[in-house]
C-alpha cells in the first residue's frame, strides 16, 4: 500500500534543517586560484574539492559529495607526475633510491607543506571538530585536500594542467629528503601550535613589495590574534611567510 505523502509544511521543516550547500565568494575563488597558479573552467570541480568529509552527515551527503573520491584519483595522479619527474632527473640510478625519493615526495607532509603555503586550510569546508584537530606532525585535511585539487585540475584541465600545478608548487630537493618533523614548514607548525591552543588560526599579510620585477623582495606580517605578530622578508611571498611563521613560532614559544 503506497504511503501517504508527507504534508508540505513537514516537507519543507525538514529541508530546512539540511544547511546550504559549502560555496566560496568571488574573491575567495579568484584568490585560491592565484596562489595555485591555474584558472578553473569548472568552479564545482575545484569546490567539490574542498568539501572534508567531516561535512557529509551534516548534509546528508552520498559517498560522492565529500573529496574523498577526488583525493583518490588525485593520490594517482601526482603519483604518476613525481615518478616520471623522478626517471627523467635520475637517468643512472637504481629503482630502490628512486623509490625512497618517490615516498617523501608523494607523502602527507609534502603535501601538506604544499597546502600550508597555499594557506589551503582557510579554503576548506570542515565541521568545528575537525577545524580545530590537526595531527601532530602534518594537517592531515590539508593534505588530502591537495590531493583533490590535483584531480580537479586534472578532470579540469588534463594531465598537463596537473603536471605543471605540482612542478611549480613542489619544492623538489626540500621535499624528497627524509621528513622530520622537527624541520616541518613553519606555517604547518604555526597551525599545530593555533589548533593546540585552540586559538584562531594565522592570519598572513603582504605589507611591502619592493626591488625588480626579476629581484622582487616581499614583506610578510604574520598574526594570531591576542597572542602575537612577526614580520619577515623573502624573494617571493611563499619564503616571506614561511619565514614570518619561523619567527612568530619563536615568539610564541618563548611566552
Amino acid at each position: 500500500m503506497k504511503r501517504p505523502a508527507r504534508p508540505k509544511r513537514t516537507r519543507l521543516r525538514a529541508a530546512a534543517k539540511i544547511p546550504r550547500h559549502p560555496s566560496l565568494s568571488v574573491e575567495q575563488r579568484r584568490s585560491l586560484e592565484n596562489a595555485m597558479g591555474y584558472r578553473f573552467k569548472d568552479g564545482d570541480l575545484l569546490l567539490h574539492a574542498l568539501i572534508h568529509p567531516s561535512l557529509i552527515d551534516e548534509y546528508r551527503g552520498s559517498a560522492g559529495f565529500s573529496n574523498q573520491r577526488m583525493e583518490f584519483l588525485g593520490d594517482r595522479v601526482l603519483g604518476l607526475v613525481i615518478a616520471e619527474m623522478l626517471i627523467n632527473k635520475y637517468p643512472k640510478e637504481r629503482e630502490g633510491f628512486m623509490t625512497k625519493l618517490f615516498h617523501n615526495l608523494v607523502s602527507g607532509q609534502a603535501c601538506a607543506e604544499v597546502g600550508a603555503d597555499l594557506n589551503l586550510r582557510e579554503y576548506l569546508f570542515m565541521d568545528a571538530s575537525m577545524r580545530a584537530n590537526q595531527a601532530a606532525n602534518y594537517d592531515k585535511a590539508v593534505a588530502d585536500a591537495v590531493e583533490a585539487l590535483i584531480a580537479a585540475i586534472y578532470m579540469d584541465g588534463g594531465i598537463d594542467a596537473a603536471e605543471r600545478f605540482i612542478k611549480r608548487n613542489w619544492i623538489f630537493d626540500s621535499m624528497s629528503k627524509d621528513p622530520d618533523p622537527d624541520q616541518a614548514n613553519p606555517k604547518t607548525r604555526l597551525s599545530d601550535w593555533c589548533g593546540s591552543n585552540q586559538t584562531a588560526y594565522a592570519v598572513y599579510e603582504t605589507i611591502d613589495k619592493s626591488g625588480t620585477d626579476h629581484a622582487p623582495m616581499f614583506t610578510v606580517r604574520a598574526s594570531v590574534e591576542g597572542h602575537g605578530q612577526a614580520e619577515a622578508k623573502g624573494s617571493n611571498k611563499a619564503e616571506a611567510e614561511r619565514a614570518a611563521a619561523s619567527a612568530l613560532l619563536d615568539l610564541l614559544e618563548k611566552t
